[in-house]
């Protein structure tokens, strides 16, 4: 393009949260290896390139088909802020050269793990070793960064935001080395305009900024398609546990009409798959921890409105809110998630942290077991039957290492696992880690090694068969269905081997 001479402001995001993920558990999967798995198989076959929107003025395209919610977001904030529509771009790494250049102000970068400090990085990394790949990717991308910065935007600032921005703004080193100006923290969409103009401007901003959000009425319709499809539902949750950063976060519901238009962005611009986030996808539309089924299925009625959708996918659940819908309830929105499509495993993260009552209520979980107290595993495990019943595929993820656990938590929680082994359903185990970042070195010992173990034959047995249904009815094609397939064998071998080595280790 003769004369250009960049965007004013570019968002970007590193690879594992701006490729051409068709599905959820795509982009679950790709975010969750290590760098043992070789970086070909990862870039070719999980984690696709995006791709650029078709142009409409001759010229070659660099803006990016598809992008995280939250760059979607604060594209849409930016254009209703008063910024000029062709000022701002969406651009994922391969395309930043052609986006940035001297004319360039202000450079927005999203990342879910920058410094590798969440819980799915330590659980990945005790496991699979190497480095997580979150986190390796966005210093590769700023890398890109900051070198396009220096040869061709020497003006313009780099401003870090997204679920992963509390990293970089508790640690001025880290954003010094890695070349970040700013970071924003938090939902922000209520002063994202007034920051970019100020860095557009030259203004002084303080390194840290405290993001402004806006009542979910007022959050921004989306312009392009996210990864994976991805809209929101709820934002915060507000239970309380101290695991969690945003357990104290109050719930709050977008308006179906807003869901629905979101929806409906995606599929227009090629995403027909949707994936409806919460942090508690049952208490969607809910007063408090009072659930509103009522609410839920004239969301998903409203949501299945849209022509061209092909499924919906929903992530994360608690108990106590499953336990508030009746049998026809769960069967009734099981079937308006898979709407024509043969879906066999519709899949649901389920929250059962531990088994331990005491244990979860001294983390702050107290509200999140509700009035089932020390029925707690009780609960749990008939609410996951229920799940099942109903033609839910449950994965129930549970907490390792909470701070206070003891021998007997750990056993008590091996021993709800196997409850409910006989069951179709998967658990994931994780390994606590601060939200306050500040780390802490749990040494796994020869019981917690056995969790680990007994939860993978679980999930080695099921997950190739979700995953495949998932990917057949999401319309992947089938050449890549089979290569995902053989990834997934080629890794279940090498983790049982690992499984085996940490064990031994650890009963040393």
């Amino acid at each position: 393009m003769p004369g250009f001479g960049g965007f004013h402001v570019v968002l970007t995001a590193d690879r594992t949260l701006m490729a051409g993920y068709q599905l959820l558990f795509d982009g679950m999967v790709a975010a969750s290896q290590t760098t043992t798995t070789p970086i070909p198989l990862l870039g070719r076959f999980l984690m696709p390139r995006p791709g650029v929107v078709a142009s409409s003025n001759g010229h070659p395209s660099v803006r990016a088909a598809v992008a995280p919610l939250g760059l979607r977001r604060i594209e849409a904030a930016l254009i209703d802020g008063g910024f000029d529509r062709e000022s701002v771009a969406v651009v994922d790494q391969d395309h930043l050269r052609d986006a940035i250049g001297p004319d360039t102000r202000a450079i927005g970068v999203s990342s879910g793990e920058p410094l590798g400090l969440g819980m799915n990085t330590s659980t990945m990394t005790a496991i699979a070793g190497g480095t997580i790949y979150p986190a390796e990717m966005f210093r590769r991308l700023m890398r890109e960064v900051f070198r396009l910065v220096r040869e061709r935007a020497p003006r313009a600032k780099v401003i870090a935001g997204g679920p992963g921005a509390w990293q970089l703004a508790r640690d001025p080193a880290a954003r010094g080395e890695i070349g970040v100006d700013h970071a924003i923290t938090g939902y922000a969409e209520g002063n994202a305009a007034r920051v970019f103009r100020a860095i557009v401007d030259g203004e002084p901003l303080p390194d840290v900024i405290a993001g402004e959000p806006v009542p979910a009425d007022a959050i921004p319709r989306i312009r392009g398609a996210t990864t994976m499809g991805v809209v929101e539902i709820s934002r915060g949750c507000g239970l309380g546990c101290a695991f969690c950063t945003i357990g104290r976060v109050p719930m709050q519901h977008l308006p179906e009409e807003a869901v629905a238009a979101d929806v409906a962005a995606n599929v227009a611009n090629g995403q027909r798959n949707a994936a409806l986030l919460s942090e508690d996808f049952f208490r969607y539309g809910a007063a408090g921890a009072k659930a509103n089924p009522p609410a839920v299925l004239r969301l998903l009625q409203r949501v299945r409105q849209v022509d061209g959708l092909r499924i919906v996918q929903i992530d994360h659940a608690n108990v106590l809110s499953i336990a508030q819908f009746s049998d026809a309830d769960l069967q009734a929105v099981r079937g308006l998630l898979a709407g024509r499509e043969p879906l066999r495993y519709p899949w649901v993260n389920v929250g059962v942290e531990t088994a331990s009552p005491r244990l979860l209520r001294e983390n702050g979980g107290a509200a999140k077991m509700g009035t089932f107290g020390d029925a707690w595993p009780d609960a749990c495990a008939r609410e996951m039957r229920r799940l099942c019943r109903a033609g839910f595929f449950p994965l129930a993820s549970l907490l390792i290492g909470l701070p206070g656990e003891t021998d007997d938590d750990v056993q008590a929680t091996l021993d709800w696992v196997r409850s409910v082994a006989g069951e179709r359903l998967s658990v994931f185990p994780m390994l606590h880690a601060p939200i306050d970042g500040t780390g802490h070195a749990l040494r796994l010992n020869a019981l917690h090694w056995r969790l680990i173990r007994e939860c993978y034959r679980l999930n080695f047995r099921w997950i190739p068969r979700l995953y495949w249904d998932n990917q057949s009815n999401g319309g992947v094609g089938l050449p890549r269905r089979c290569v995902t397939q053989l990834l997934a064998r080629g890794q279940m071998l090498e983790w049982r081997t690992l499984f085996a080595l940490r064990a031994m280790g650890a009963a040393r």
